[in-house]
């Protein structure tokens, strides 16, 4: 997820690895951290990979080393391949994180891998809707004890349904406008 996050940022154009780590942090949300312990490793295995260019740079300001980073040609491939990239089941954080960075990146690819991702997206949704009415019939069937707990359980599948089907319209709703662009 943060390979293809690092290489999305740098289709935009160069960066330094403070921005790419402050943009980050903002982008998983305060949920999640990056740490500089995660991040310039992973930016050091992607440059000896081939996939970016260092170039270090003299700061005015202190007289430390800027670290700027670009993307190459092979960095592009591997980011079109990583946009192209089924999600891997189950539906979870890690999976949502996948999904926002590449809808912010869709504009470096094509309307087929658009579609393709929001459409597998979309099935995800579906099947974790299903599982969770499934285990909800379960528990209204059944009716398993003690009742305070069943009846919260109930509550908190209510809520999972809801955001589940709003998420699933939002998402047919993209499907849409990206067919008619």
């Amino acid at each position: 997820m943060y390979e293809l996050f690092v290489l999305g940022e740098l289709m935009t154009g160069e960066k330094h690895g403070y921005m790419l780590q402050d943009v980050l942090k903002n982008a998983v949300g305060t949920g999640r951290k990056i740490s500089s312990g995660t991040l310039y490793p992973l930016l050091a295995r992607m440059t000896e990979n081939g996939w970016i260019n260092l170039r270090e740079e003299e700061e005015t300001k202190g007289g430390r080393t800027k670290k700027i980073y670009e993307i190459t040609r092979s960095g592009r491939e591997r980011f079109q391949s990583l946009m192209a990239e089924p999600f891997d089941p189950p539906m979870d954080a890690d999976t949502q994180n996948t999904l926002r960075f590449k809808m912010v990146y869709f504009q470096y690819v094509d309307k087929e891998v658009r579609l393709a991702c929001l459409n597998q997206y979309l099935h995800l949704l579906e099947q974790n809707l299903k599982h969770v009415k499934q285990f909800e019939f379960h528990l209204q069937t059944f009716k398993p004890e003690p009742e305070k707990q069943r009846i919260q359980l109930l509550r908190v599948f209510e809520h999972r349904k809801l955001l589940g089907e709003t998420e699933m319209e939002w998402i047919k709703q993209e499907i849409e406008r990206v067919k008619r662009d």
